[in-house]
């Protein structure tokens, strides 16, 4: 018998409930015709705080043995502290074509694997992706899928379909995504996993090997994801693994994605322009993936005023600060902030660094304000704004503040949409507008901030102050006035 088309890995701490409902999914509703020719490695990684009991579960593995080409059952010699490492060691194990990197807490479903099997006997691409949705602990789900598309199944560059969801969201999903073996290059994996951080590190190694090349997507649900405790607000096991590794708190989200992204752009697989233009998208979920960078630095940085142990070095700091700078110089403002707040943890008092704290969460915080993803407008014309997309740039009605976001949060949106069009490059430097603005309405935004709301006090000074500033005598007192001072009267009074 040749060698397997398939290779499933499946990492593990033990959790014999969790294995076997995985297995017996997958026993149960797979076709057997593509079991048969499937390799199995079973990677028994062990927790130091829940022992591992391997009679039992060796014994009952070889009861389904006889279902697949190949059965490996691998002991781990030490305690992998993430399902990233222990994916990679794993993975020294496989030798299918493909390999297909799978989490204990999945769940198998029969119409997904119909089609994977389908598809590994004749493959349209180097990698296929396939839906997924998420059930809690308890079994209730809410049927959301992780990703939204049109299609019930297409072709995309890979790097285009990371750069829509996330290299840190769905992407990082196993179970749901099979490559080419060779496209997870282990000397290149353990490079990002040694010199920028485990997280995501998979991901990262098949952009770095697949960037451009095309991604085979699937509409159809292969399985359904269990949540972890943290998604439910429990974060003591990210707490755990950044004591035992000894790391920040939020490394994996800064310095872990900074590093990641910069191996990427030294190999030009991205660029920065690239990162600016990435976005978050997960179910419900859709921000910038810029955005996950700003809002852990900054709680970084306000552990580390807690907690001094956690405070990043200077060097660290400035080079997190250079990586936001060269990506998004749309929020250099907001990059100056960082830096006084980062500069202030040992000297500012407590009611001025929480202040600095929140001025810095409303300055990125501004694309949950009214006008929705304002920081990637880059143009308008006439009642036309442009932003910035992962294809390009996205072109839609000022007065659209919901439609045209279907452009972000569907994978295949068309080019032309009914709320939108999606411009490359080349399209947008010769772009012009087919009809004229007709209204002086049409060119302003819907409630670009949030108004604030009008305290008696402001109801019965503001015109009369603005009266005031318009003599001389005002701007002479004006200039005598502490900024801070002058901000808090204006603020109180207008």
């Amino acid at each position: 018998m040749g060698s397997p088309l398939v290779s499933l890995i499946v990492p593990t701490t033990g959790k014999e409930k969790n294995l076997f409902r995985c297995l017996n999914s997958l026993v149960n509703h797979a076709p057997p015709a593509m079991l048969a020719r499937a390799e199995v490695v079973v990677f028994l990684n062990p927790d130091p705080l829940s022992p591992i009991d391997y009679p039992r579960i060796e014994s009952r593995l070889e009861t389904i043995r006889g279902r697949f080409q190949e059965l490996k059952i691998v002991r781990s010699e030490r305690f992998e502290l993430t399902a990233e490492e222990s994916a990679y060691a794993a993975s020294a194990y496989a030798h299918g074509d493909f390999i297909w990197l799978v989490g204990d807490k999945r769940i198998f479903l029969p119409e997904g694997l119909r089609r994977l099997a389908s598809w590994l006997e004749n493959p349209t691409a180097p990698a296929a992706y396939f839906n997924s949705n998420w059930i809690d602990q308890n079994g209730k789900t809410n049927s959301h899928p992780s990703t939204h598309m049109l299609a019930n199944q297409g072709l995309m560059p890979y790097k285009r379909f990371v750069m829509s969801t996330g290299i840190n969201f769905i992407a990082t999903g196993m179970g749901t995504w099979i490559f080419e073996r060779k496209r997870l290059d282990r000397t290149i994996w353990k490079d990002i996993i040694d010199n920028c951080g485990p997280h995501f590190s998979h991901v990262t190694t098949t952009l770095a090997t697949l960037h451009d090349e095309t991604l085979q997507y699937f509409s159809s649900y292969l399985c359904q994801i269990e949540s972890k405790a943290y998604h439910a607000g429990d974060d003591s096991e990210w707490k755990r693994y950044s004591g035992l590794a000894k790391t920040y708190r939020f490394y994996a989200w800064t310095f872990g994605l900074i590093r990641q992204f910069r191996f990427l752009i030294d190999r030009n697989a991205y660029s920065y322009a690239d990162v600016r233009r990435s976005m978050c998208s997960e179910g419900t979920l859709l921000r910038r993936q810029i955005d996950e960078l700003y809002s852990h630095l900054v709680a970084q940085i306000r552990y580390g005023w807690f907690k001094k142990e956690e405070k990043m070095t200077s060097a660290e700091f400035d080079e997190a600060y250079d990586f936001l700078c060269r990506t998004c110089p749309e929020k250099a403002i907001a990059n100056e902030m960082l830096r006084d707040l980062y500069a202030g943890c040992d000297s500012l008092t407590e009611k001025d660094f929480v202040n600095k704290l929140s001025l810095i969460f409303e300055a990125i915080g501004v694309d949950s304000l009214a006008l929705r993803f304002g920081s990637l407008i880059v143009n308008q014309m006439g009642d036309r704004f442009v932003r910035l997309h992962p294809r390009g740039y996205v072109v839609s009605s000022v007065k659209d503040n919901d439609d045209y976001l279907l452009a972000y949060k569907l994978i295949d949106a068309p080019a032309i949409g009914p709320a939108w069009e999606i411009l490359n490059q080349e399209e947008m430097d010769v772009y012009e507008l087919t009809e004229v603005t007709k209204y002086f309405g049409d060119i302003y935004p819907i409630n670009v901030l949030p108004g604030r709301p009008q305290t008696l006090l402001r109801k019965l000074t503001s015109t009369m102050v603005v009266r005031f500033y318009r003599h001389r005598i005002a701007f002479k007192i004006a200039a005598a006035l502490p900024g801070k001072l002058k901000s808090k009267l204006k603020a109180a009074l207008i």
